[in-house]
């Protein structure tokens, strides 16, 4: 996603006024701005990046979920921070690197966003691996599981999106990963519906807001995602269900290929 995906981003964003390619980091590169994945700099030595620092280039580094390469410092013309907690530790843990925020997107073969009256009865759906998910017990009467194989490039599980009205995204180890962007929200997001999340998910609440009426609080245990659940049930249609989805409305905004796109122009010009 944060390479052809983005790179076809980039392209729209400049509709023709700069040349935008998707390539091998193997190609030969001169006096261009590359834009380097996570996967590229698992794979570049210092040597390489040494040859591509002298050949004129500018190095973007991007290494998402993940902490930055130890080459950061020395060879990074920028780093990219995909999420807001990234940005932050970056700009602390780097200080003499200028650190700029490129926000993850959402797949754009989405399906449409649905439009919604905000009234329809809740359909709660998990999208994901299980196995990085709170289940157990009675929740998977409760929640729609709808795995998602991140290593199979196939949308089928994309079609049922439309179908609920909010999404189950209780971590079974939160905070593991370093910097792990809010795709979850975007996605639920994108389909205009509502997210059930613990609120010591940090990434999750810088989106949401302490005020997110749908914030799982407290110790976590099988009855209280289960109130959790009847809880956001019994709200549907409230003012609460309403603020969740506009707050939601927001997210979407944040995260739309043309806000995207400005943020891609952004790190250039720096």
């Amino acid at each position: 996603m944060r390479g052809y995906q983005l790179s076809q981003i980039a392209t729209a964003e400049y509709a023709g006024a700069r040349r935008v390619s998707y390539s091998s980091i193997s190609d030969f590169h001169r006096k261009a701005d590359l834009f380097l994945t996570k996967g590229a700099l698992k794979d570049l030595t210092p040597e390489a990046l040494a040859d591509l620092k002298r050949n004129g280039n500018r190095l973007y580094f991007d290494a998402v979920d993940e902490l930055p390469p130890p080459t950061t410092s020395e060879f990074a013309d920028a780093l990219v921070a995909s999420s807001v907690m990234a940005f932050t530790n970056h700009s602390r843990d780097y200080p003499a690197v200028p650190v700029t925020l490129v926000n993850h997107h959402v797949d754009p073969r989405l399906p449409a966003t649905p439009v919604r009256s905000g009234e329809e009865p809740m359909r709660l759906g998990y999208f994901g691996e299980p196995l990085n998910a709170i289940f157990g017990g009675s929740l998977e009467s409760h929640v729609d599981v709808v795995h998602v194989d991140t290593s199979d490039t196939s949308t089928a599980w994309m079609k049922k999106l439309p179908g609920y009205t909010m999404h189950y995204a209780m971590r079974r180890n939160p905070g593991a990963d370093n910097f792990k962007p809010f795709l979850k929200g975007f996605t639920a997001a994108h389909m205009n519906a509502n997210i059930l999340i613990q609120d010591t998910e940090r990434e999750a609440l810088e989106w949401l807001g302490e005020d997110y009426p749908f914030l799982h609080r407290g110790p976590i245990s099988e009855d209280s995602i289960l109130a959790a659940i009847e809880r956001a049930g019994r709200g549907v249609g409230s003012s609460d269900w309403r603020f969740g989805l506009r707050r939601m409305a927001e997210i979407r905004e944040r995260t739309s290929p043309k806000r995207i796109g400005a943020e891609l122009r952004r790190l250039f010009a720096e």
